[in-house]
This record gives structure tokens, C-alpha cells and sequence, in this order.
């Protein structure tokens, strides 16, 4: 019996040696483990940052990129696709989260895009709204110049009227100038496209625009319209009458830009008004006049443009369709003369004279471009 009892003490006792010594090595185990792993961690994360590089970047230099990724402002991105902000918001929530809280991103809405990718009228108009939340308080541009009827342009326009800085939109008769006869205090561009015509009854008047510097105008009928023309630096008139075009040129005396598009000749009645009105823009710059438009003699032989350093005409635009090579040139070399200025560009389009008989004739020009007419 006590022999027995011995045995089992003696296995007991060694059974408890070993299992220690296994506990001992576990213990030893389990602290290589660790080490290996705490190891393990920083060249996990060097070949994480390898993999997503861009992940590593402050959030500011991902947010300037961002801005880089977008059209420059104020030209506006489309509303969806892959070149749009919203693609932004897509990739991970990290970026989500960087691209909602850069209101630059927001603050330029086109609602012209006609591509596969846009969305009907009613969810194009609904993230147009979206957009102008997430812009915060940053300036806006918006480009309504699709056939929006005032149903929708309002609600898009008016709430941020504070903040718009550039707006361009058809003007689809009169019911729609509420939206630019108020005040505007950030705008500087503004595009205005006239579907029907605005005149008679109803005078536009928009006047209360401190800041405006350039205006793009089409079909502007209405010969009485009233916009801060001295204020104006650039400007751009399409499909009026030479008259019209007088009218606000003797108004528009800052102009550094100056664009014209002529409808046709003088209205008859009014053909021999104010023939010898000398119209004096003394700061313009750069003259163009659009290749297909027409107009008399009379309009070009009265401007006064001392400053003037880039021209571009047609002869059907001077009303030198027709005319002999003396004539054209005659009638350029009158103009610079008369002026005063010192034209460092010249280029003449839609003319049946030569390229080196402008040449020739002002060798005082630095570039001179000439495109031939074709018979």
C-alpha cells in the first residue's frame, strides 16, 4: 500500500514538472509571438502606404487636388460622370468625406449638358440645388443656357443672387426679368441669350450691378435697354443693328475687349443718323469683329481706338465687301492713322486681298494673318 501511495505521489510530482515546463514554454511562445508581430507592424503599414501612396497625404494637399481635378473656375464640370465632383464622393469614404467639405468643388453649375450621363430635367435641377448647398458661402457660377422656364430658373437663382458671380441664361421673353433687374452685388459675368426678343412694352434695365466687368449679349432687341455700359471692360453684342451698336458703344468708354456681331445693315430709316458721331474707346485693346457679320462703312470710319493692339475683321464686316485692293487697305490704313494706336496683331479674314498686300502696307505690325476669301 505505501509503496502504491509513493508511485502515484512521484507521477504526480512529475506530471506537474512537465506541465510547467510547458507553461514556461508557452509563456515564451506567446512573448515571441508578440514581438513578432509588434515587428510585423510598421512593414505592414510601409507596404500598405506603397500600395495606396495618396492615403498618406495631408487632407489639404488631397483637397488642392481636388480643385487641380476640376475645370479652372469658373468654367464649370459636368453634374455626373467620371469628370465630376460627384465621382469624388465615390471612391472611398475618406475621400466622401474630403470632397463634401471643399466647397470650391460645388460652385460651378452647368445645366446645359445634353451628354447620355445627365439626368432629366427634375433631378438635373435637383442637384443643381444640392450643389449651391455644399458651395457654403463661396461665389457662384451658373450656366442656365438651356430653354428653362422661370418655374425652374427661380428657385436656382434667386436664393443665391448674394452670391452668384457669374450667370448665363436664355431670356425667353419678358416673365423673366425679375431675376435680373434686382440687385447683384458679386456678379461680374454676365451671359444673356435673347430667344424671342425683349423689347417694346417692357424696358430691361439692370443697374444694379457693381461689380459687373463683362457681358455677353445675343438678340439684344431693345435699343433703349439700360446696363452700367461704363462699368464694362469687356464686352461681346451679337445679331444687333450697327445703330444699336453705337448706341452702346458711346456708353461702354472702358471697354479693354470688345466683340461685335452685326445683324445687318442700318435699320433705312435711321441709315444717315449720327454719320459723323466719332465713338472714342480709349482703353480698348482688342478689337473683333465675328467673320460672318455685316455692317456699313460709316460704323468702322467713326470708332477711335488709341489704345487698340489686336484687330480682327472681315471685309463684310466694314462693309468692304466688293472693294478694290486700294480701298481695303485705304480704309485699315485711315482707321489706324486716325486712331493713332499702335496695332501689334492683325488678321483679316473673308478678303479677296493678298497676304503680302497687307504686309506691304502696314510693315509696322508685327503679325499679320490673313485668310483668303475662296471663289
Amino acid at each position: 500500500m505505501l509503496d502504491s501511495l509513493a508511485v502515484d505521489r512521484g507521477f504526480l510530482a512529475e506530471n506537474d514538472a512537465q506541465i510547467l515546463d510547458l507553461e514556461i514554454q508557452i509563456v515564451a511562445l506567446e512573448q515571441s509571438i508578440s514581438a513578432l508581430r509588434a515587428a510585423r507592424q510598421p512593414v505592414q503599414e510601409r507596404l500598405d502606404s506603397y500600395k495606396y501612396p495618396v492615403l498618406t497625404l495631408p487632407n489639404e494637399i488631397i483637397t488642392e487636388i481636388f480643385v487641380h481635378f476640376l475645370p479652372t473656375y469658373p468654367q464649370p464640370p459636368p453634374l455626373v460622370g467620371t469628370l465630376s465632383p460627384t465621382c469624388l464622393t465615390q471612391i472611398c469614404s475618406t475621400w466622401r468625406a474630403i470632397a463634401l467639405a471643399t466647397p470650391r468643388l460645388w460652385r460651378a453649375i452647368d445645366l446645359t449638358d445634353q451628354s447620355d450621363e445627365q439626368p432629366g430635367m427634375e433631378a438635373t435641377l435637383a442637384l443643381a440645388r444640392l450643389w449651391s448647398a455644399r458651395s457654403g458661402s463661396y461665389p457662384l457660377s451658373i450656366d442656365l443656357a438651356d430653354d428653362y422656364d422661370e418655374h425652374y430658373i427661380l428657385p436656382i437663382v434667386l436664393p443665391h443672387r448674394d452670391r452668384l458671380e457669374h450667370l448665363t441664361f436664355n431670356l425667353d421673353g419678358t416673365e423673366l426679368l425679375s431675376i435680373i433687374q434686382g440687385s447683384f452685388p458679386l456678379l461680374r459675368n454676365l451671359s444673356i441669350r435673347f430667344s424671342c426678343g425683349v423689347s417694346g412694352a417692357e424696358t430691361v434695365t439692370l443697374q444694379n450691378l457693381p461689380l459687373l466687368r463683362t457681358a455677353v449679349l445675343d438678340d439684344w432687341l431693345d435699343p433703349h435697354a439700360m446696363l452700367p455700359w461704363s462699368q464694362l471692360t469687356s464686352l461681346t453684342l451679337r445679331f444687333l443693328t450697327t445703330v444699336h451698336c453705337r448706341e452702346i458703344l458711346r456708353q461702354a468708354s472702358h471697354l479693354i475687349r470688345c466683340n461685335l456681331y452685326f445683324a445687318g445693315d442700318m435699320i433705312p430709316n435711321e441709315q444717315n443718323q449720327d454719320q459723323d458721331l466719332h465713338i472714342e474707346l480709349l482703353r480698348l485693346e482688342t478689337l473683333t469683329f465675328e467673320p460672318q457679320s455685316r455692317c456699313d462703312g460709316d460704323f468702322f470710319r467713326c470708332l477711335v481706338t488709341p489704345a487698340l493692339l489686336s484687330l480682327q475683321l472681315s471685309e463684310p464686316s466694314l462693309g468692304l465687301a466688293n472693294e478694290s485692293d486700294s480701298f481695303v487697305v485705304d480704309s485699315l490704313a485711315s482707321f489706324i492713322s486716325k486712331s493713332g494706336c499702335q496695332l501689334r496683331e492683325l488678321k483679316v479674314t473673308n478678303t479677296h486681298v493678298n497676304e503680302n498686300v497687307y504686309r506691304e502696307a502696314f510693315p509696322s505690325i508685327p503679325i499679320i494673318s490673313v485668310d483668303e476669301e475662296r471663289s
